[in-house]
């Protein structure tokens, strides 16, 4: 129920990774049972019910997608009275909510999500006017490695892949990133790539957050099949197919291109040491 990165050992399967990433930021945002929290850019709501069986928070989701809404209240619709006490959703714009109440939430966190808006100090001014005092902001962010080089062709190829195909604006720096946290009023209380915990816990035996798109030899037990470039390569021409008859809409393999050239240039910034998209950003909302 969404895709997401994260670190796992080479013979777990993805949803290990999933896992892994929700369960860090539960842990960070420091909640407990019915605590308030805002998941902001929620999508279907993955992250969001992942934190919630972590920490029985009481979590609402922000999304400006009505689809992502009905499809997220269908999933859990189908979950325990628990679940469906703690999960909500709202249609919300996360560069300008409206509606909920200031200065009230237990916590905040976003999931790979803050990389659509070009000044993300926008969506961090929302969260912060949202947040009660003291409490913490858990961001999982994209943002550029010093392995990056923006003279490099295939660099420059590779990231015009990702924002194209993933409807990213420019992906901004660490200290950049960091920037626009502190600009809207936070105090960062501590900040890594996530991903590099993978290496430090797992050692050898850690799949990179971006091998499950690239050519890699398939082994069963960590395959994550819809991923694979040998599979999603072909995707666009049985899809194509499919449309030419009749049975798809003709914008579904358009569709699949377009997503396979996001996961083409992601991944390749992946292995060249030039991207993460789970920088963790830990801020506090002041006290005064």
């Amino acid at each position: 129920d969404s895709f997401h990165f994260g670190f796992r050992r080479k013979t777990e399967p993805h949803s290990v990774s999933i896992r892994n990433s929700q369960n860090f930021i539960a842990q960070k945002l420091m909640v407990g049972d019915m605590a308030n929290v805002l998941d902001i850019g929620c999508g279907i709501g993955g992250p969001m019910r992942g934190v919630v069986r972590a920490t029985g928070a009481n979590v609402t989701g922000l999304t400006i997608n009505p689809y992502q809404i009905k499809r997220g209240r269908e999933i859990t619709s189908e979950l325990s009275p628990w679940m469906q006490a703690r999960c909500h959703f709202s249609l919300q714009d996360y560069l300008k909510v409206e509606g909920l109440p200031e200065d009230h939430y237990d916590g905040a966190f976003y999931m790979e999500s803050s990389l659509h808006c070009e000044n993300r100090t926008t969506t961090f001014k929302e969260a912060f006017r949202l947040l009660r005092p003291g409490s913490m902001l858990v961001a999982m962010e994209y943002v550029t490695l010093p392995g990056w080089d923006p003279a490099n062709p295939e660099h420059k190829e590779l990231m015009r892949q990702h924002l194209h195909g993933n409807g990213a604006a420019r992906t901004p720096s660490i200290e950049e990133d960091l920037a626009m946290v502190r600009a809207a009023g936070f105090e960062v209380v501590e900040h890594f790539d996530y991903m590099d915990l993978g290496n430090d816990i797992y050692g050898e035996e850690n799949w990179p957050w971006w091998a499950d798109l690239q050519p890699h030899m398939p082994d069963p037990r960590r395959l994550l099949l819809p991923a694979h470039p040998y599979v999603r390569w072909m995707q666009p021409t049985i899809l194509g197919a499919l449309a030419k008859i009749g049975l798809l809409p003709e914008n579904v393999p358009k569709t699949a291109s377009v997503m396979n050239e996001g996961a083409d240039g992601l991944s390749g910034l992946g292995r060249v040491g030039a991207l993460t998209p789970q920088y963790y950003i830990g801020a506090r909302k002041p006290l005064q």
